[in-house]
């Protein structure tokens, strides 16, 4: 029964009722905040006003940024995982390791297609930038989506917070 307690004490519940582990970090960068709109424009993404999301959930923070003309759009999450939680985590196949703005970075897909990830090393967390691919998408392969989403976070590089 005393183990159990210490489970107990060792997490909170968020705003939405989904545990928390006190050891897990709060992020606090909001993509939709930090990321100026010129720097969108300049990925040459025609996004339409960015959507706001995960703003109450105290380990993640994303802002969907919507193409008008074509059938894509990019999510930019910060998030509390690490670049050594994806590697283990199985949900996702790292495609390549390489350095943005000299920020360890993965590019990965998740197992068994939809989208491509690339998450950057970023105190206390990862700032992740996904691209879907389908069919009926604009991107029809990894290879596609993980090139366009590569290019877009070395695009918005300079513009990467201190910490999330």
């Amino acid at each position: 029964m005393a183990s159990l307690g210490a489970i107990a004490a060792a997490c909170t519940t968020d705003t939405e009722g989904d545990a928390v582990h006190e050891d897990t970090p709060v992020i606090t960068y909001q993509p939709c905040d930090g990321i100026p709109a010129d720097a969108v424009a300049q990925a040459r993404i025609d996004a339409q006003a960015p959507v706001r999301e995960n703003d109450k959930n105290p380990t993640s923070n994303s802002c969907r940024y919507l193409d008008r003309d074509r059938y894509y759009g990019v999510v930019v999450s910060a998030r509390a995982e690490t670049v050594q939680d994806i590697e283990k985590s199985g949900r996702f196949q790292v495609l390549s390791v390489t350095q943005i703005a000299g920020h360890r970075t993965l590019v990965s897909d998740f197992h068994g297609g939809s989208a491509c990830t690339v998450s950057v090393d970023i105190n206390p967390g990862i700032l992740e930038f996904m691209i879907g691919y389908s069919e009926l998408e604009d991107f029809k392969t990894a290879d596609a989506a993980c090139g366009r989403t590569l290019e877009v976070a070395k695009t918005i590089a300079p513009h990467f917070p201190d910490h999330l």
